[in-house]
């Protein structure tokens, strides 16, 4: 989201059809890397009360990122939070930004690597502990309603990456929001909870291709290259947990708790396959999963798919 955030200014200006004298300035300035001009012309128009929304979200900018100040998220959310009530898409989209990264703070280490100690503190955390992240969700769900692209592709990343509670023609639908047809189809195939992303490292496991395998050598096919056709719900969501964004109607949207069964069906030979997988929440909007077999198999496909 912080890749999107950085073009969030730039597109608020190409949308007011022309800039107040003083937006002009800060924005010059900005360009420049002129930020202490840029936060004292802004500040000074936010307290004559002359200053426009787009150098409000300007100078909201500058204190989150101590551009010409010092950084003072608190001033750059009392900045944001009467733009966020006129449900200004811009706004919602920069304060989802903020709020998300002080929720997940220490999950990547200083060279971009995954802290698992962190990632999984961060799991265990209950709803009650979650309301940064469920507000921020919300927000951008907001933004991306209004067609505010950055937000609509940051649901679409949602999608590709995380477990949301929507259906096959509901994320076929934002993926095309996205121009992404190609993923809009594949999420029209079947029935599963699955994001796209997870989906290839299903397909790509070693344990889940050797119980295709199996299946396949059984029925005396002998065609490796066993193509997903169909997915399906086996056994639905129990201890469903979900970060729930509170709209008109209240929305499920990210799942942060829950198990279920899936089928996944390929097809090689002319033949079908059905391998039953077992998904479970990992706290942080993914899931973790293997055939849903008894021990003892899941024992022997393992040790079945282990390199020779």
């Amino acid at each position: 989201m912080n890749r999107l955030i950085n073009k969030t200014l730039a597109l608020c200006l190409l949308c007011t059809g022309f800039a107040h004298a003083g937006e002009a300035l800060v924005q010059s300035a900005i360009d420049k890397k002129d930020y202490t001009l840029a936060f004292a012309a802004a500040k000074a128009d936010v307290k004559d009360g002359t200053a426009t929304d787009v150098e409000r979200l300007l100078l909201a900018q500058m204190y989150a990122n101590g551009q010409g100040t010092e950084k003072d998220l608190n001033a750059a959310r009392d900045i944001l939070k009467p733009l966020v009530n006129k449900n200004m898409p811009e706004a919602q989209f920069i304060l989802a930004g903020m709020l998300q990264s002080e929720a997940v703070v220490g999950l990547k280490s200083s060279d971009g690597q995954l802290n698992l100690v962190r990632f999984k503190e961060l799991a265990q955390r209950p709803l009650s502990e979650r309301e940064n992240e469920r507000y921020a969700a919300e927000l951008v769900y907001k933004a991306a309603l209004q067609n505010f692209q950055p937000a609509v592709e940051a649901v679409c990343m949602d999608l590709d990456n995380a477990v949301i509670a929507f259906g096959g023609t509901e994320r076929a639908n934002w993926y095309r929001k996205c121009n992404k047809e190609s993923w809009a189809k594949a999420s029209e195939m079947g029935q599963s909870l699955v994001p796209l992303n997870l989906r290839r490292d299903v397909l790509r496991d070693p344990v889940i291709g050797e119980a295709f395998a199996q299946q396949a050598v059984k029925a005396s096919c002998l065609d490796e290259n066993i193509k997903p056709v169909d997915f399906k719900i086996g056994k639905p969501v129990t201890g469903g947990e979900y970060l729930t964004l509170q709209l008109d109607k209240p929305k499920q949207y990210k799942m942060i708790r829950g198990q279920w069964q899936e089928i996944w069906i390929g097809q090689a030979c002319g033949k079908q396959f059905a391998v039953p997988i077992i998904f479970k929440a990992d706290g942080m909007g993914g899931a973790g999963f293997a055939p849903d077999v008894s021990p003892e198999q899941l024992e022997l496909l393992i040790k079945a798919a282990l390199p020779k």
